[in-house]
Parts: C-alpha cells; structure tokens; sequence
C-alpha cells in the first residue's frame, strides 16, 4: 500500500500530505499520536479549542514528533498586545520553538479584518514574529466567502482555511479565484459538514468527500477532526490508494450533496 498523497501547500513551498488532521475535537494525546501514526503530517489547531486546552493536549502529543509535522494555529485576538500573549502561550503549550502557520482567526466581517490590518493590529504582531523566526507563514481563516476573499486579495497572506465541499460550490466562484491568482495555500474545514455528509449506507464512501474536494485545483489540504479516531484510519488508509474523480463521478457527489443542502441537513456559513 502506499503513503497518503502530498502537494506543496502554495507559496510557502511547505510539502504537505492532502489529508490533515483537524483540532477541537480529539480529547487525547493518544488519539492525536494514532492518527499522526496514518502518515498525515498537517495539523490544525487553535488557542481556543476545547477552552484552550487543545494545544497543551497537541503538545503532548508532539512530543519526540515535532520534526516532519507542518503545526498550524490560530489566534482570535484582533490587538497585538494580546494575539502576541496569544502566540507565547501557543508555543509553550505546543512545546515547539515555532509555529509553521500562524492564522488570523475567523476574519468574517469587515470590523475584524480592519483590526486586524491596522494599526496597532494582530498582523504586525505576526510579521514581528516571523522575523524573529517564532512562525514562519502567515494566515487567515473564516467561514464567510465573501469576507475571506477580501482578506486574500490584500496579498498579505499565505494561506487561508476555509468551508469547502460537495454541498457548497461557493467557494469556487467566490474565493478560489483569488487564492490561485495569489498562489495561496488553500486548506479546509467541514469537508463532510462536521460529518453530516456520511451516508448511512456509505454511499458516497467516506473517503469519496476528500477525493471531491481535492479534485479542484485551489486545494491543497482537507483537515478530518477526530470525532472518530477509527473512521480517520479508515480514511486515511483508503486515501493511499487516491485516483481523481471522474467528471460523472463529481457530478454525482454534488447532487448528493445539493440534495442534503435542499433538505435542510447541511448548515451553511
């Protein structure tokens, strides 16, 4: 069998597996060593996850791992006095010496991207920090389209996290138009609608939402939160075997997910 796919995650030149593992989630070092020991090596977090304890729990987990893994986090706090208290309590927690991606979480209306970007602003904090090697690309997330894009069209950014998959064609004519023309690292969030997705009779298969997303040329990574440590393995594991989808096999993924959307299953940004 062989390893998971790989791409170079945009500008940053960061080689990445397509599969990445999702913070928040998973309660235990044990559950992130299992899915790490999958052969992933992009991994998402959060100051705020799990009130705050996601990277104390991360960190453990890293441990005697550091190396090989492209460690992503995230701050919510718009001033630079406190996204930088942020950032140290990040990298204690995490056990590292730096972060490879450091993200400007949720930037969803203009009043937070305008803090952000201004004086004063979490992003000097970030390109203080870049220079002092404690992280080493910047991001931005959120979950509006709209709002993310104008954060991608000011340049300043290396990669952005994002909502994306068969239910949600948004993105394509919103916000990938604009990463690729700024050659960004495009990473996801909600891949199957936090699970929502899954078919009771597994049709779509599980793996078959990550073949979908992957097969739009903006994306680079998918994050998988591990609500269920043995579905990741099981993804994960049929991964290694990845083919692209077929244009009627695409087709059919997004009636599939239209459907759950018409119904009312799938909860939108």
């Amino acid at each position: 069998m062989g390893e998971l796919p790989t791409t170079v995650l945009g500008r940053t030149g960061l080689r990445v597996t397509r599969l990445g593992i999702g913070g928040a989630y998973c309660k235990t070092a044990d559950g992130y060593r299992a899915a790490l020991d999958c052969g992933v090596t992009y991994l998402d977090t959060a100051r705020d996850y799990s009130n705050g304890d996601d990277e104390r729990v991360i960190g453990e987990a890293l441990a005697g791992r550091r190396d090989g893994i492209i460690l992503a986090t995230k701050t919510q706090k718009r001033d630079a006095v406190k996204a930088r208290e942020e950032l140290e309590t990040s990298l204690r927690l995490l056990r590292t010496d730096h972060i490879d991606i450091w993200q400007l979480h949720y930037l969803n209306t203009p009043e937070a991207r305008e803090q952000v970007l201004g004086p004063g602003g979490a992003y000097e904090v970030a390109l203080k920090a870049r220079e002092q090697g404690l992280i080493r690309f910047i991001g931005c997330t959120g979950h509006k389209w709209d709002q993310v894009a104008l954060s991608v069209q000011t340049g300043l950014f290396d990669t952005v996290l994002c909502w994306y998959n068969c239910a949600m064609p948004e993105p394509e004519t919103q916000l990938f138009p604009h990463t690729l023309a700024q050659n960004m690292g495009v990473a996801l969030m909600r891949t199957t609608s936090v699970d929502k997705l899954y078919s009771p009779d597994n049709d779509p298969r599980e793996e078959d939402f990550y073949r979908y997303v992957w097969g739009n040329p903006a994306v680079n990574v998918a994050l998988m939160g591990l609500r269920d440590v043995e579905r990741f393995r099981r993804v994960s594991t049929a991964l290694r075997d990845y083919t692209p989808m077929s244009e009627e096999e695409r087709r059919r993924m997004e009636v599939y997910g239209k459907a759950l959307r018409d119904e009312g299953k799938i909860e939108l940004p």
